[in-house]
């Protein structure tokens, strides 16, 4: 595999309408309270002046009998249309009696697979696709569009937006033969972990890290969210270990720990510990700029590596100075990443010590982007 930077990148477009970006996507809604990187970057496009259209997929009746988390807010929005979201946003919300889900009887896989290749992109998507100068393809169930896209857009930079695993988000098995066969398809694969570089096999690579919203940051005489010093913030459940937390909670009773996300939460009732929830990023951010620890006690499980390197917290804990407390194969080689052995009490107890000792004015904020300098270097004709 050869990396390129965006910029060479850039050489490689042809010639296309003016930009417009088509983002496609299994997992998110456009207007979901829970942001990722997918919408702080339509958020930067916006901003300079480029349309950002988003189309969801893998939604249907089994989506409801399977109790998947996207439904409850799906059945609140408008399906199988256009609906416009802001001055230069719309999203279409696709959704079909059963789309392909991925279970333990390979037949039912390959019969799945089946209807999902087969199945007609609508039409109101379609009379669209010639009008995208980039469409940006999201790991997961988006992929089973791949090739689709490829005929009907031939116009378009096709971007594979490696932002997981397959197997770690349970992706139909399909998907990775997709990926294989269709790779000539792709114009460009990008990863936000290292440890991606290897999951697509092609030609133009580029590896860049999540952005980050500086001006939530900036308000640095906000008021601060605390009642009282000695504040330690967790952001985020994925792979949450809840030991860990408890084991520092437990030995540091003068310190509060406050934890964001659905299943953030620790099995004991503590005294010290807040479990928030999932709340408005605005809101989680203030928190983040008058801590003074960031957690990241992730689960030492399969993957774990590339989900700890393309971690958007550690980035923004990092950009307000914060040290972290995480496990060692989180620490990816930055100095301010107290480090611990998961399971190891002792361990986990002497690395929340150091990072309460920890010199914060020696964190470097060096080469952190803002969302708007990550989409100029992804997408480089944007805002021309």
């Amino acid at each position: 595999m050869r990396e390129t930077n965006a910029g060479a990148a850039a050489t490689s477009l042809r010639s296309t309408p003016p930009p417009r970006l088509l983002i496609v996507t299994g997992q998110h809604f456009a207007t979901q309270p829970r942001r990722v990187d997918l919408h702080f970057m339509a958020d930067a496009l916006v901003r300079r002046g480029v349309p950002v259209d988003f189309l969801s997929v893998r939604l249907s009746l089994l989506s409801k009998l399977a109790r998947d988390d996207r439904w409850g807010f799906a059945r609140t929005r408008r399906w199988n249309r256009w609906n416009r979201i802001g001055p230069l946003q719309e999203e279409y919300i696709w959704f079909r009696l059963v789309h392909a889900a991925r279970t333990r009887s390979p037949m039912l896989n390959r019969w799945s697979a089946g209807i999902e290749q087969g199945a007609a992109i609508p039409p109101a998507v379609r009379a669209r696709l010639t009008g995208y100068s980039d469409i940006l393809v999201e790991s997961g169930a988006a992929l089973f569009l791949l090739p689709r896209l490829r005929r009907l857009a031939p116009q378009a930079r096709i971007i594979y937006h490696a932002a997981d695993r397959l197997e770690t988000i349970g992706a139909h098995p399909r998907l990775g033969g997709i990926l294989r066969d269709h790779a000539g398809d792709i114009d460009l694969v990008h990863v936000v972990a290292e440890a991606l570089r290897s999951e697509v096999p092609h030609q133009q690579v580029v590896y860049l890290p999540h952005g980050l919203s500086k001006e939530a940051f900036a308000a640095v005489d906000a008021p601060s969210p605390f009642a009282g010093s000695r504040n330690a913030v967790c952001v985020g459940d994925m792979l949450f270990d809840a030991d860990a937390v408890e084991t520092m909670a437990r030995a540091f009773p003068d310190w509060t720990f406050h934890l964001f996300g659905r299943k953030a939460r620790t099995g004991s009732a503590l005294p010290n510990v807040v479990a928030h929830g999932e709340r408005p990023f605005d809101e989680i951010a203030g928190y983040i700029r008058h801590a003074d620890i960031g957690l990241a006690p992730y689960l030492d499980e399969r993957d774990a590596d590339y989900i700890s390197q393309s971690s958007m917290k550690m980035i923004q804990y990092s950009y307000m100075q914060l040290p972290i407390v995480a496990p060692a194969f989180a620490a990816a080689g930055r100095d301010h990443v107290c480090a611990y052995t998961p399971g190891n009490p002792e361990s986990i107890v002497a690395a929340f010590e150091r990072a309460t000792r920890f010199d914060r004015a020696r964190i470097d904020q060096d080469g952190i982007l803002s969302w708007d300098e990550k989409v100029a270097r992804l997408f480089p004709a944007a805002g021309r």
